[in-house]
């Protein structure tokens, strides 16, 4: 009886965790969507594998200083005309079977500082790399900021276009029980009916551009479609504490903390190195190897005894000195030459798009708070204007024509309303995107 309580008591706890888990699911905030992003999405995965990738070639690059070590076993069987090892005579019709070991050992003592050059071109390429993926993690972490906006913008806009067909609605049904009675004109009924119609169609309308938003907000956090989610709203107007109040500014901000800026930076440093490890190919190399080896011949003896005293130890010197490879280190030279120039040109564009978009950054913000303060007013206006038309209409002072003239200008306008709102909210993050409050690092 007390194990039957104690699985009921279990079996309650996990239901309710359970339970839990799915709440926390059908419920998603913008911080949430980040991290998941973080997590989940394609592009920061595949720069975090590049990183990943481009350390071991950094360790390789290290590891190359190294001396090499390898070792050597062999065993033969020779049968028919021979050379006896111990002897060096030709032997007929004989079978014999031999076999040596031995170990071998070589390192580069100088190279041209080829080798350090490019430990130093892989570190940089590293450290550029790092930044990519930092860059990523950003680019990722704004997209889905973007993202989670529209998708707001448009469940509003779906509840904003609800409201307003609603109030078509109640004039169709009011205007069918005139018109039964023989009280309202026709034309008036089947204009009204004839918006009532319109406004179901831009309400299916906004519902499937709610869901495409949603579906695009799913694809970036790389998660299954769910339409039962419910997004977190934003506070009612975005917060403008940046402190940032000219395009100068706000590119050295996103230049010093953004990661795009240094990666080509240390991109354009990996290529100097590049050129400065290919011209050390011009110059000769020194490398010292040893060995050590041993034989043996069955049947000669106890194979210890024969290792032992067949030793052999060799150490010797290697100076390569370049002459002429098919021109082949001329021609890097020449690659790297590109590479390097290649780097410099992104470097320069990749400042001067900064120093553009930074600058329209700005611009877009005061054009997003002065829309949405232009559009407060003409809602305002436009409500109290169909507020009137509607008593007109409704006394018979004013035919329908009018009275949806006066309705479209009221719908458009909370729409407009909506959707200005966001977007203030999207230029604002995306300020504070270039002025470093969004950053997330590259773990």
């Amino acid at each position: 009886m007390f194990n039957y309580i104690r699985y009921l008591i279990c079996l309650v706890a996990i239901l309710s965790l359970a339970n839990q888990v799915t709440i926390a699911q059908d419920t998603l905030t913008l911080e949430q969507c980040v991290q998941l992003a973080m997590e989940q999405n394609l592009d920061v995965q595949q720069a975090r594998i590049r990183t990943e990738s481009q350390g071991i070639d950094l360790r390789q690059a290290k590891h190359n200083l190294l001396p090499d070590l390898n070792a050597r076993l062999s065993h033969d069987f020779q049968v028919g005309r021979n050379i006896d090892p111990e002897t060096n005579q030709y032997l007929d019709n004989v079978t014999t079977r031999s076999g040596s070991q031995g170990l071998s050992s070589s390192m580069v003592l100088f190279d041209g500082l080829r080798m350090f050059r490019s430990i130093t071109q892989q570190a940089y390429s590293y450290r550029a790399t790092q930044l990519d993926e930092q860059y990523a993690r950003e680019q990722v972490a704004l997209n889905v900021t973007g993202a989670y906006i529209q998708a707001l913008a448009a469940r509003d806009v779906v509840a904003q276009v609800d409201s307003l067909t609603a109030v078509t609605r109640r004039q169709v049904e009011r205007s069918t029980v005139l018109f039964e009675q023989g009280a309202a004109s026709p034309g008036d009924y089947y204009d009204l009916r004839g918006q009532y119609a319109n406004d179901l169609n831009s309400l299916n309308d906004a519902k499937n551009r709610f869901n495409e938003e949603l579906v695009n907000l799913f694809r970036l956090i790389n998660l299954p479609y769910n339409a039962e989610v419910e997004l977190t709203s934003l506070q009612e107007l975005p917060l403008d504490d940046s402190g940032i109040s000219t395009g100068e500014q706000l590119y050295a901000t996103a230049a010093e903390r953004l990661g795009i800026i240094k990666a080509v930076e240390n991109w354009e440093q990996a290529a100097r190195f590049g050129l400065k490890a290919a011209r050390s190919s011009y110059l000769p190399s020194l490398a010292v190897g040893a060995g050590l080896g041993s034989s043996y011949i069955h049947g000669n003896g106890p194979y210890i005894e024969q290792v032992q005293d067949r030793i052999g130890r060799n150490l010797g010197f290697t100076l390569s000195i370049p002459i002429l490879n098919r021109l082949q280190v001329r021609n890097n030279v020449a690659r790297a030459k590109l590479d390097l120039l290649n780097a410099e040109n992104v470097a320069t564009a990749q400042h001067n798009e900064l120093q553009q978009t930074t600058s329209q950054v700005l611009f877009n913000l005061d054009a997003a708070k002065e829309r949405y303060t232009n559009l407060v007013d003409q809602v305002a206006h436009y409500t109290e204007s169909f507020r009137i038309a509607e008593v007109r209409f409704e006394a018979g002072a004013i035919n329908s024509v009018e009275f949806l003239i006066a309705k479209n200008k009221m719908d458009n306008a909370n729409a407009n309303l909506v959707i200005a709102r966001y977007q203030w909210h999207l230029r604002q993050r995306i300020l504070a995107y270039y002025n470093g409050e969004m950053l997330v690092s590259a773990r």
